[in-house]
């Protein structure tokens, strides 16, 4: 079999390099400071750059040279089929539980060590609490990334889901990680108070292929409040249930949780 990792494109690598840095940082960057963070001359990312923008997947501000990343590759990223498929089944069921339990709902994938919000949906009314498309969140400290995790293929064992963690853990700390991972697996559910704001609960369950891995988790930062709101324990329910229903619509493998004591 030919080795392909010998083979090199350094136009394209430096392209790359540049959208992937974009990408990691919320602010917009000038071309001296996208050549400084990536090591490299200006002259070098001049080509790259005006390309780059030719073809969309950068803009510049109306009043300074400072580039971002266009949703150019959002775009793309969605129109690939499986994401067109998972996004047109989920986009309805997410607005009908949005409305029964009151509480913005959204859908993410796994990206690399990241949890990726890929589609979100507010809650009615006038109050309310959600996450905005694009956002990524660590694996191991978000209830979307415990829950996709929780249902990873089989080949993967406990000891890789730490290999990109950034957070120095003791050993104590991954054993406790890995053992609710594993309750979130028998269980089918999650349910974890959130780790970014005080106040929420955030609830959740995979969307599964027919290998019975994780799509996507769909989840809900659930915020009580005075008077309407339904129940932490009937919103988990109705998650659950709509997750189910997704991966039935998809042609996933239904869940069979196991009760814990």
């Amino acid at each position: 079999m030919t080795d392909r990792s010998r083979y090199t494109a350094p136009a394209l690598e430096k392209g790359l390099d540049i959208i992937e840095l974009l990408a990691s940082r919320f602010e917009a960057m000038s071309q001296a400071a996208i050549a400084q963070a990536l090591a490299r001359t200006p002259s070098e990312v001049f080509r790259m750059i005006a390309v780059l923008e030719q073809r969309g997947f950068l803009v510049r501000g109306s009043e300074d040279e400072l580039y971002r990343l266009s949703p150019r590759l959002f775009e793309l990223a969605h129109q690939h089929p499986p994401s067109r498929r998972l996004l047109d089944a989920a986009v309805p069921a997410m607005h009908e539980l949005a409305s029964e339990i009151q509480q913005s709902c959204h859908l993410s994938v796994r990206f690399s060590r990241f949890a990726v919000v890929i589609a979100q949906v507010d809650p009615p009314g006038f109050i309310g609490f959600s996450v905005r498309v694009g956002a990524r969140a660590p694996m191991l400290d978000s209830c979307s990334g415990l829950t996709l995790l929780a249902f990873r293929p089989g080949w993967e064992d406990d000891a890789s889901i730490f290999v990109e963690d950034e957070v120095e853990r003791s050993e104590e700390e991954q054993a406790a990680l890995v053992a609710k991972i594993d309750r979130i697996r028998r269980s089918g559910r999650t349910r974890v108070p959130s780790l970014i704001t005080h106040g929420i609960t955030d609830i959740a369950s995979p969307v599964l292929d027919h290998t019975g891995c994780a799509v996507a988790s769909l989840t809900v930062p659930y915020l009580a409040r005075i008077g309407d709101t339904p129940s932490l324990e009937h919103a988990q329910s109705v998650v659950h249930r709509a997750a189910s229903q997704l991966t039935q619509t998809l042609g996933g493998q239904l869940l069979h949780p196991v009760p814990l004591a």
